[in-house]
């Protein structure tokens, strides 16, 4: 029988094995530890060795065995073995003799620093500060634990068997100094690691691409950690890659490809993929009727299938199924099953409703199987709701506003609608279901009751499944009560373009006795401000709040934080809040820089007033440790003196400061007479 001896305990000696078994070659695989055996599958073909040999046992052992081929698939780093190799073969009758290299990988080494030996990056070390995580094994642990100073510093990560364990112990490392875990580790693991040990320093071993070197250092890169790294010994000129060892054995054994034996897809992803899944996530459309070609086939194919109960009930397959399409529940069930895969690739599909591209939870799980390792991630588009209920209705979707509330708080889906069924001919959402469109029929006859708009609804129930289709009143709609995922269109008859500017007249606002920044100071102050979408807002010394209704105004994304002292003011804010129909602008009493605590860090700031305190707001401002744009207003010289004194103190060097006069023509009699208003001082900056 042809027979291979292999010196292993790495993914290329196990993967050898894997393909030489696969072609019907006898292997014998050496490892020195019980531990270094555990990933191998033992079988008629495959014949395990344990145990450390010295150059003459070796010899003893070939002349047992008679192999037809050595090859040595150690470790880079395993310099006393592979000597021991070399010698042996001395001392035994020749036969064919390979040394496996290991493969190089394209990786970014600028945030890392070479040593030629263990002791050189020891010493090194030691004039440098913070927490070394440490990942070059056991053996030469002995080095870094010398100086007690850097011993300190350590955390050890090996393999969780007897002799590392032992071996730390004897070093005298703590508990919570130790990481004794099996490998391999993806990027976003080692990230995981350097925070949670609070790391500065990663020292790791030049040790090519199957040993993880490129996930620790992309990590390290990822999280500001330095890399120390020990260069791997010069590999011998006749080493051979992997595809070229295998080549030569078959040569040997007289060989030659065939069907049945892929060897290159062997060869080349059973030693590249630490995961051994491929996965796709896959647009399931409505159901079984709008599925593409390119899904259908992606489950044929597939060994294991994710998703809602209700997408996996009637699929005929032969993979497995699991009802999750979350990713706290698909990653650990995906490493499980990749634990048990002792050979080749399988394929994972996991199945979301709609398209994979639009508001789909395979936006969130494809990020989480990055950043665990995960890198043949495959996104297979699916047909949107949108699509159908359009065609349904008879209606383009193309110059229409789109957005979801299903899976969405209320807080945020609820202010993006009120502002995108005023401002847009069609609005498209996906809900959740009757409650959702019953709350959206309220808002609507709330806006045709209050703001004069007129609207009509396409519900669509059920999409191509027991489906319910029509229009309905705003006042239908809130009474809505079909079960069922809907997905709904909504038509404006009055509906008017947004002007992305303040245009409030101080007329649209109700007044009674408290202050309130006139419609031109008002438009010039927020346009100093310099508002984007997602910006959170402190209105500071709100008054009348309509400032702070004119800036939720702009965007639904924008949240605003009126902070008024007044009791009286506090509910004429809530009143123009009310009649303007924001939910994005929040009404808080109380008196800053107090009333602050507990707010979302702002990204811009109007002080309208500051009671004397503004020293105290800015000084709590700047301890939120954000870039912020802030804008102040005065019409008092005492407080533009205060302004000034503040600016002086904090250092601040790009304050604007304009003085604003402003007069507004007046009817008298059959004339218009210009009156003068307060001037006021608009003070802009950023701290």
């Amino acid at each position: 029988m042809k027979k291979v001896i292999i010196f292993g305990g790495t993914t290329e000696g196990r993967n050898l094995a894997a393909t030489l078994a696969a072609a019907g070659i006898s292997t014998v695989y050496c490892v020195a530890t019980e531990y270094g055996k555990e990933p191998v599958a033992e079988s008629p073909l495959i014949k395990i060795h344990t145990g450390r040999m010295n150059a003459d046992e070796m010899a003893e052992f070939y002349k047992d065995e008679k192999p037809d081929a050595i090859v040595d698939a150690t470790h880079p780093f395993a310099e006393i073995v592979k000597k021991e190799i070399e010698t042996s073969l001395f001392k035994y009758t020749s036969v064919p003799f390979y040394r496996l290299a290991r493969e190089e990988e394209q990786i970014d080494y600028s945030n890392c620093t070479f040593f030629d030996s263990v002791k050189e990056c020891a010493k090194a070390l030691l004039n440098t500060t913070g927490n070394v995580f440490l990942t070059t094994g056991s053996k030469e642990l002995s080095a870094f634990c010398e100086d007690e100073s850097l011993k300190e510093r350590i955390i050890a990560r090996i393999i969780p068997n007897d002799e590392s364990l032992e071996i730390c112990k004897n070093l005298g490392l703590k508990g919570n100094q130790i990481v004794a875990m099996q490998g391999p580790f993806s990027k976003g693991m080692n990230i995981a690691f350097f925070k949670e040990f609070n790391a500065q320093i990663c020292v790791l071993k030049e040790s090519g691409k199957s040993s993880g070197e490129a996930s620790r250092i992309e990590a390290a890169n990822a999280c500001g950690v330095r890399c120390f790294v020990i260069r791997r010994p010069e590999e011998k000129t006749d080493a051979l890659s992997f595809d070229q060892v295998v080549e030569e054995i078959f040569k040997l054994f007289n060989i030659t490809e065939n069907p049945d034996l892929d060897i290159h897809k062997i060869t080349k992803e059973s030693i590249t993929e630490d995961k051994k899944i491929i996965v796709s996530l896959a647009g399931f459309g409505m159901g079984f009727g709008t599925v593409t070609a390119e899904v259908v086939s992606a489950v044929k194919e597939a060994d294991y299938l994710f998703g809602a109960p209700r997408m996996l009930l009637g699929i005929e397959s032969q993979a497995k199924k699991y009802p999750y399409y979350l990713a706290k529940d698909i990653l650990p069930c995906l490493q499980e099953i990749a634990d048990g895969i002792q050979f080749g690739i399988k394929k994972a599909v996991v199945l979301f409703s709609g398209d994979t591209g639009f508001y789909s939870g395979a936006t969130n799980l494809a990020k989480a199987l990055n950043q665990t390792g995960y890198a043949s991630v495959k996104i297979l588009p699916g047909i949107s709701s949108i699509n159908a209920v359009a065609a349904k209705a008879n209606v383009t979707w193309q110059d229409s506003k789109i957005m979801s509330s299903h899976g969405i708080p209320q807080e945020r889906w609820r202010p993006e609608l009120i502002d995108a069924v005023k401002h847009n001919k069609n609005t498209f959402v996906i809900t959740s279901g009757s409650k959702d469109i019953r709350d959206i029929g309220d808002i609507l006859v709330s806006l045709e009751t209050n703001q004069s708009y007129k609207f009509r609804v396409f519900i669509g129930t059920n999409l191509y499944s027991d489906e319910k289709l029509g229009w309905y009143t705003a006042e239908k709609c809130s009474t809505y009560n079909l079960d069922g995922l809907s997905t709904i269109i909504i038509e404006n008859a009055n509906w008017q373009p947004k002007v992305i500017a303040p245009v409030l007249s101080d007329d649209d606002f109700i007044r009674d006795k408290v202050p309130m920044s006139k419609e031109e100071i008002r438009q010039l102050s927020i346009c100093k401000l310099q508002l984007h979408k997602d910006a959170v807002v402190y209105d500071i010394g709100s008054g009348s709040g309509s400032v702070a209704v004119e800036m939720g105004r702009l965007d639904p994304s924008i949240k605003v934080y009126a902070i008024e002292l007044k009791s009286e003011a506090t509910q004429l804010i809530r009143k123009n809040v009310a009649k303007h129909m924001l939910e994005n602008v929040y009404v808080l009493e109380g008196t800053a820089p107090d009333a602050l605590d507990n707010l979302p860090t702002p990204t811009h700031v109007f002080i309208g007033g500051s009671g004397g305190r503004l020293e105290d707001i800015l000084m709590t401002l700047k301890k939120m440790n954000s870039h912020m744009r802030i804008v102040i207003n005065s019409v008092t010289i005492e407080t533009i003196a205060e302004i000034n004194s503040v600016i002086k103190k904090f250092e601040i060097e790009d304050a604007d400061v304009v003085q604003v006069s402003i007069s507004k023509a007046k009817k008298a009699g059959d004339y218009s007479i210009m009156q003068g208003q307060n001037p006021v001082y608009i003070v802009s900056f950023s701290i």
